[in-house]
C-alpha cells in the first residue's frame, strides 16, 4: 500500500484485490488509520507554509476515505486565519467541528503551545458531530506543544460548560468560534455562555453570516439575525465574506471590550 500527495491531496492505493478488499474494510479500518492520516496531514501542511496552501490541502485532502473538508468558503476562512496570523491565540474553543478542517487550520496559527478545546454534539440538527474514532484524527492535528482537548456534547449544558471551564483552569480565551447551533436562540445562548470566557480584546467569531432564502444555498438559520444584533452593538466588527447573494457562510469578528 503506498501514499500519493499531489497538490494538498493524500490518497492510499492499492492494485487489484487488494484494493477490493481494503475498500471493503476500510471503514472498521478507519479509527486505525485516524492517527495516520492526521500525520499525513501534518506532513502535507508543513511542505506548504502558506495560508492558502493550508486552505487548499484540507479541501482536498483524502487518506483512505477520511477527508476533513470544512463547510467554509475558502477565501473567508483564508482571510480569518491571516487575522489571526497576525496575533495567534494561546486559547482557543470552537463550537461545532463536524470534519475538523478549521480545527486543523487553527492549529496552524495557533501559538506553538496553544490549547484548543472543540466543542460538539455526536449529531446536530444543522449536520454537525462526528462519529467518536474521528477524535483520534483530532487530537493528532496538534503541532509542537500544542494541546487539543475534545468536548463531546451539547454547548448549552451546564456539564459542557463546566468542562471547558475546567480545561481553562482559569486562564481566559483567546479565540471564541462558534459555529454549532445554527438556530437564533442556540448561537445566542453560545454567545451569552462562552463570550464571558473570552479575554478583553480577545475574538468572538461566528459562522454562516450571510442571509439564507429560497433558492439559496445552505440554510445559516438564525445566525445573521443574531449576527446583526451584534454588529449594531459593536461598531468595530468585521465582516468576511465572499458574496453577501450565496445564502450562507461568511464570518463576523468583533473584539471583547476592554
Amino acid at each position: 500500500m503506498g501514499a500519493l500527495i499531489e497538490r494538498g491531496r493524500v490518497t492510499l492505493h492499492e492494485d487489484g484485490f487488494g484494493q477490493l478488499v481494503f475498500k471493503t474494510l476500510r471503514y472498521p479500518l478507519k479509527p486505525l488509520l485516524a492517527a495516520r492520516a492526521g500525520r499525513a496531514l501534518q506532513e502535507a501542511a508543513t511542505e506548504r507554509p502558506e495560508v492558502d496552501d493550508w486552505v487548499e490541502l484540507v479541501k482536498r485532502f483524502n487518506y483512505a476515505g477520511i477527508t476533513v473538508e470544512p463547510w467554509q468558503v475558502p477565501n473567508e476562512i483564508a482571510g480569518f486565519m491571516r487575522i489571526l496570523q497576525t496575533e495567534p491565540p494561546a486559547r482557543v474553543l470552537e463550537i461545532g467541528t463536524a470534519s475538523g478542517g478549521t480545527l486543523f487550520l487553527l492549529t496552524r496559527v495557533a501559538r506553538p503551545d496553544a490549547l484548543l478545546i472543540s466543542l460538539d454534539l455526536r449529531r446536530g440538527q444543522f449536520g454537525g458531530g462526528y462519529p467518536r474514532w474521528r477524535g483520534r484524527l483530532y487530537r493528532s492535528f496538534a503541532r509542537d506543544a500544542q494541546r487539543i482537548r475534545l468536548v463531546r456534547g451539547d454547548s448549552h449544558s451546564a456539564h459542557s460548560s463546566e468542562q471547558v471551564r475546567r480545561l481553562l483552569d482559569g486562564e481566559r480565551l483567546d479565540l471564541l468560534f462558534v459555529d454549532g447551533d445554527h438556530s437564533y436562540e442556540g448561537v445566542k445562548q453560545d454567545v451569552v455562555d462562552y463570550a464571558p470566557l473570552v479575554r478583553p480584546g480577545g475574538i468572538v467569531a461566528l459562522h454562516d453570516i450571510v442571509p439564507g432564502g429560497p433558492g439559496k444555498h445552505g440554510d445559516p438559520g438564525g445566525v445573521p439575525a443574531f449576527w446583526q444584533e451584534l454588529k449594531a452593538e459593536n461598531p468595530d466588527a468585521v465582516e468576511l465574506v465572499e458574496d453577501w447573494e450565496w445564502g450562507s457562510c461568511g464570518i463576523g469578528l468583533i473584539r471583547r471590550p476592554h
